[in-house]
């Protein structure tokens, strides 16, 4: 496996995005991205754009994306995840959402995107769902 950690020059080190590369149960690489305890907001969501572009460019493969410490998604931080979708199936990857919270699965419903993105409680359960090698 491989590890990253990556401090966003607009974030403090405790809100950090860190970055693992692992191999799912069926054979594909997987960048896992956790993100920040907090909020992914129009505070951070420029620069974690940005880190999530730079990844798929460095690394590309398969993206989950690790949400269980966010507490609080506003549209910028959609946004972000909405382009982060995009740049993935541009690409041919899937990409997948690990532990929303409440808030963030609320929004989910709301605004529909539940229909676009995958979603599983853990990340156990995501890396599990991506295909074969």
């Amino acid at each position: 496996m491989v590890h990253r950690t990556f401090a966003c020059s607009e974030m403090n080190q405790s809100q950090s995005i860190d970055v693992s590369t692992q191999i799912s149960p069926k054979g594909s690489p997987v960048t896992i991205v956790r993100f920040p305890k907090g909020s992914l907001s129009a505070v951070n969501a420029p620069a974690i754009r940005g880190e999530l572009s730079r990844i798929l460019t460095e690394q590309p493969s398969h993206l989950l994306l690790d949400l269980s410490e966010v507490t609080l998604i506003d549209s910028m931080g959609l946004s972000v995840l909405v382009s982060a979708q995009r740049n993935c199936r541009s690409a041919g990857y899937q990409l997948k959402l690990a532990g929303l919270q409440e808030q963030a699965k609320l929004i989910f419903a709301v605004t529909r995107l539940d229909s676009i993105f995958e979603s599983y409680l853990s990340v156990a359960d995501a890396l599990a769902a991506f295909p074969a090698a």
